[in-house]
């Protein structure tokens, strides 16, 4: 039988004080992390869902506000059956119903071969033909040129000047007739592109105006380009009245009122004008 050993230990036990702290385990660290990530992560997608929101509710607003404001004014009440037009010694043509006392005159300035002038009439020119035909708008139409130099022959606004002055003389009386041909002349289908490759002759213009109703006297005059010299004179007295209200700004479309332009176009701004007078 084997005998232990008698000798004492020279061992020390271990002191009793405060002992060292002791590191978080590295499944802790680990866990904590984690939740420190997910939390974060789940902080921005918070923040990213709400900023897609908004972001998708501002397209929206904004699609509907461009849609609203590019509305057609009027749509579905078509050509005018009540206006009549008549020409001043100044090559201004005023339309307006027979025995109306109109609550609103404005002055339209347009060029014939401006292309924002045919998106206006296309989305205004229904409401203008109604407000004119139940007598409470009258509108004086300024046909300038100073887009000559953009069209294919360098004369074409003046000479579609001249055709809308030839049907307000010859054919003015009749109910409707000026309006017609002063729509076909804006319409994005009939109108030449500026700077474009081909415009209309005077027998064109004549052609569009009897399509549109317009007399064979009317025709005569704008196929032997009748009014040219007189087209050019309106358009300089009305470009001389249209920078004076502006402080020199000449553009197309523009609509004065009272002496001072209507200063946005927006899509009410005719029923603005109707509605406070």
């Amino acid at each position: 039988m084997a005998q232990g050993n008698n000798k004492k230990s020279n061992v020390k036990p271990a002191s009793k004080g405060i002992q060292p702290a002791r590191k978080p385990a590295a499944g802790r660290q680990s866990v904590a992390a984690a939740r420190s990530s997910s939390s974060n992560n789940r902080t921005q997608l918070i923040i990213g869902a709400v900023a897609i929101a908004v972001i998708g509710i501002i397209i929206v607003v904004g699609v509907i506000f461009t849609q609203r404001q590019a509305a057609v004014q009027g749509e579905g009440y078509g050509a005018s059956t009540q206006s009549v037009a008549s020409a001043n010694a100044d090559g201004v043509v005023n339309v307006i119903k027979p025995g109306a006392k109109p609550k609103v005159t404005i002055d339209i300035y347009e060029d014939a071969l401006c292309p924002i002038c045919a998106q206006f009439e296309k989305q205004f020119g229904q409401q203008i033909n109604q407000a004119v035909d139940d007598g409470s708008l009258a509108v004086n139409y300024h046909t300038l040129t100073f887009l000559d130099p953009n069209s294919f022959t360098g004369t074409y606004s003046t000479r579609a000047a001249a055709a809308l002055l030839c049907v307000a003389q010859e054919d003015g009386s009749q109910p409707g007739r000026y309006l017609a041909f002063h729509s076909a002349v804006f319409n994005p289908d009939t109108q030449p592109e500026e700077s474009g490759t081909d415009d209309l002759s005077n027998d064109q213009l004549a052609a569009l105006a009897t399509s549109n109703g317009a007399s064979a006297d009317a025709a005569t005059c704008i196929s032997t380009g009748a009014n040219v010299a007189a087209a050019e004179a309106s358009a300089t007295t009305s470009t001389a009245t249209l920078s004076a209200a502006t402080n020199g700004r000449v553009a197309t479309p523009t609509v004065v009122k009272d002496g001072a332009p209507v200063p946005e176009l927006t899509a009410d701004w005719l029923s603005n004008l109707l509605s406070q007078s």
